[in-house]
Formats: structure tokens, C-alpha cells, sequence
């Protein structure tokens, strides 16, 4: 199973994808990270601590093709994708394979101005036209970055997000420093987090299950 992390621009996107793939794995799943991010930076927090779990990089336009021999069997694969305006190529390999797709979002009217601008959604629509069975995959999105005490914009946009026929997930991801202070060698635990919300929202909607 392949479990893409997919945005226009900078969202924390990496941040949440370490931080799931953490999660997932103290709940028992067995998971492998894969950086599509020319960037490279999940792969170098897993590098610099390296964990229970591997991390390979694979940031190009061949990912459905180099990508699945590099995922052990019954394995969740979690995709760092690289930002979708710069890197269109790539996010189209990904989505070729892509069982679940989350689409990072911080809850700001710039931001959906940038699923907009894409479009988001006529990506994911012309990029799933490609898949074997020419149906996108689930692509809810994961509001993330949220400040706090900004209950009514995050209402507000969620509502507009909806609006526009968008799946919204439940869980949303704050920004506070335990996440903010993510980088090379720190620590992680993901019990009790935010991302062991999310993974819980994911059984609960029957996306993944051991």
C-alpha cells in the first residue's frame, strides 16, 4: 500500500509525513519512508537517526517503476512528495501507484489560493487518468500548520473546502513547536500526537487496517 503526502508549495508536508511514518510504526504497522523530494530532507532526518524503519530517496519521474521493488511485502509505503508546482512530474509518477493521497493544507485563504492556482484538483483528476483502473485514489485533505485560537478561519476554511466537493479530514494538525522543532537527530514519539489522531481517522474510514 502507498500512502502519498502531496501539496502545491511548503506546508510542513515533510514534518507530517516523519511524523506518520513514526506513528504508524508505534501502532505496529510495518512501513517503509520514500523521499520524492529533490530536497531530500526526510530522508536526511531518517539518516541522521536512522529508526526501525528505512527511508529511500527516489525523486524522479520514474517513481511507480523504481519505487515498488524497494517496498517490502505487506508494507506501507509513506511518500514525501516533492512540491507539486515545481515538481509535476514527479507528483504524476506518484500518483500513478498512490493508494491514499493527503493533501497538506495549512487552513489560510493564500493556501487554497494555491490548490486553486494549480488546480489541485484537475492534477490529481488528469494525473489518475493514467492509473490502470483510471480512478483517483481517496484524497482527503490534512489541515496542518493551524494557529492557535483561530477557530473561525479554520472553520471557515474547512467550510469553503467542502464547498468545492473537498474531502476533509477530522484531524487537524497544529502549529506548535513539539512539530516545528523537527529536524536531524531529534527525537520523535508519536503516541498521543496529533499524527496518532490521524492514523486512528485513517482505520476509522477503513484506508488502512493491519
Amino acid at each position: 500500500m502507498w500512502i502519498a503526502s502531496v501539496s502545491p508549495r511548503s506546508t510542513g508536508k515533510t514534518t507530517n509525513t516523519w511524523w506518520l511514518l513514526h506513528a504508524l510504526h508505534e501502532r505496529g504497522y510495518p512501513v517503509t519512508g520514500f523521499d520524492a523530494d529533490e530536497s531530500q530532507q526526510l530522508w536526511r532526518w531518517w539518516n541522521a537517526g536512522e529508526p526501525d524503519f528505512k527511508v529511500h530517496r527516489v525523486a524522479n519521474g520514474r517513481f511507480h517503476e523504481e519505487a515498488p521493488t524497494k517496498l517490502p511485502a505487506g508494507h506501507i509505503g509513506v511518500v514525501d512528495c516533492g512540491h507539486l508546482e515545481n515538481h509535476l512530474g514527479i507528483g504524476r509518477s506518484v500518483m500513478l501507484i498512490a493508494d491514499l493521497v493527503l493533501v497538506n493544507c495549512a487552513p489560510t485563504n493564500s493556501d487554497v489560493e494555491r490548490m486553486d492556482e494549480l488546480p489541485m484538483d484537475f492534477f490529481i483528476k488528469t494525473a489518475s487518468a493514467k492509473r490502470p483502473d483510471r480512478t483517483p485514489p481517496p484524497h482527503p485533505v490534512l489541515l496542518c500548520r493551524n494557529q492557535a485560537g483561530a477557530t473561525k478561519t479554520l472553520d471557515s476554511i474547512r467550510g469553503s473546502l467542502r464547498g468545492d466537493e473537498w474531502d476533509v479530514l477530522s484531524t487537524v494538525i497544529p502549529a506548535i513547536q513539539l512539530y516545528a522543532n523537527t529536524g536531524e537527530g531529534m527525537p520523535v514519539e508519536a503516541k498521543g500526537t496529533h499524527f496518532d489522531q490521524l492514523v486512528t481517522e485513517l482505520e476509522s474510514r477503513e484506508w488502512i487496517s493491519k
